[in-house]
């Protein structure tokens, strides 16, 4: 089934793989931000919580799990037809969507929610936090890469008749010159 043609227009295809890829990158997000706030005296795993109004751990991670699968989606739906199956472009997109993932939810989303400062970075963890989100930009783009749709080229085959090889010439045949009757 795997080697069907997938178009890069599929819009349900192209979001799927980026659920896949966020939920990748949101495990990386959690296992990385839990021992964080055990170091620190802010807690990083909790804001997520307070988006249902819920700050069990427990549910704080389930949330984590969903906005990180909800960011994959959008990031597979919006550009993920730019990186199919290229895992170099991945890693440089993955860069700027973590960053991009930071500003929208530890700048934006969760201290509107929470309890934190709105637009201020030492409330939203500092460059430690910034640096595990850009991690998890780079593990959601690179998996999107790998479990992406694939586009399935055909090329046409030479043909073969007995031993001559019939295919179409792409260089054009060079006109003759008439001969006049000064010539």
């Amino acid at each position: 089934m795997s080697d069907e043609y997938v178009p890069r227009v599929n819009f349900i295809s192209r979001m799927g793989a980026g659920v896949v890829g966020g939920v990748g990158g949101g495990v990386l997000l959690a296992i990385a931000l839990w021992p964080l706030g055990l170091f620190q005296e802010k807690d990083y795993i909790k804001p997520y919580g307070q988006l249902v109004g819920d700050e069990t751990t427990s549910t704080a991670l389930v949330m984590l799990l969903v906005v990180a699968g909800a960011a994959g989606a959008i990031f597979g739906t919006a550009l993920g037809r730019f990186i199919t199956g290229q895992i170099i472009p991945a890693i440089g997109v993955g860069l700027v969507w973590g960053m991009v993932t930071w500003i929208l939810l530890a700048l934006v989303i969760l201290p509107i929610r929470g309890d934190g400062g709105f637009l201020s970075i030492p409330d939203s963890g500092g460059i430690v936090v910034l640096g595990i989100y850009v991690a998890f930009g780079v593990v959601t783009t690179v998996v999107y890469a790998i479990a992406g749709p694939r586009r399935k080229y055909y090329y046409r085959r030479p043909r073969y008749y007995d031993t001559v090889m019939a295919v179409p010439s792409l260089v054009r045949p060079r006109r003759r010159r008439r001969k006049s009757d000064d010539d």
